[in-house]
């Protein structure tokens, strides 16, 4: 067991346990605290546990979140499998809201800084599906709005089919009226109805 060179230490460390969060950890854990709307959130974590003496030592290398990754249909086996195989799964640990410390203990702990691909590469495909979902959300957003778009002009599009009926309708029959109507003062007022009938026909479209 070797201990890591760059740490922080964060509260009294004065217990018999010594716990050590590699720094992509400690910042995952802290953006659950800031993004989830119910607590306690179960988080699992991956790394290595070693005893001396009376002392136990945790090296916490990885972390994720157990009922978002289920909602995914991905299970700690798959997680540890695809992400920190070199690690084991060390325990759970309950994370509250911001107003409470990490880990969810009274005793202190370090921070520790060392490269950590296995977690960067978690914490990436954890931006990506949630960018993913963000996309998905606003593509669900905008098809909404250009239904909504569509729906409210369906009636402009009525209104302005009856009025061309309407003046096809009046077209026609001053058409008939031409050929049938011989009478010259008949057709005149026929004419003259019709023209009314025209007008009363705008202001109902215009209504």
């Amino acid at each position: 067991m070797q201990l890591p060179s760059i740490v922080k230490q964060m509260g009294n460390v004065a217990g018999e346990n010594k716990v050590y969060i590699e720094d992509y950890v400690y910042t995952y854990l802290n953006e659950i605290k800031l993004e989830k709307n119910s607590f306690p959130v179960r988080v699992a974590l991956y790394g290595h546990a070693y005893s001396k003496e009376q002392k136990r030592f945790y090296f916490i290398y990885g972390a994720s979140c157990v009922i978002e990754e289920l909602e995914n249909g991905r299970d700690q086996d798959w997680i540890k499998t695809q992400y920190f195989e070199k690690y084991s799964l060390i325990g759970y640990v309950n994370i509250y809201n911001a107003k409470k410390d990490i880990p969810d203990k009274k005793e202190g702990y370090f921070i520790f800084y060392e490269s950590n691909e296995e977690m960067q590469n978690y914490m990436i495909s954890c931006y990506e599906r949630k960018n993913k979902a963000l996309l998905q959300e606003e593509n669900t957003r905008q098809e909404l709005i250009n239904l909504k778009d569509t729906i409210e002009k369906k009636p402009d599009f009525w209104e302005g089919l009856l009025q061309k009926l309407l003046y096809g309708f009046l077209v026609a029959i001053t058409a008939i009226a031409v050929v049938t109507i011989d009478d010259y003062n008949k057709m005149y007022d026929f004419t003259e109805a019709a023209a009314w009938a025209v007008l009363a026909a705008e202001e109902m479209y215009e209504r």
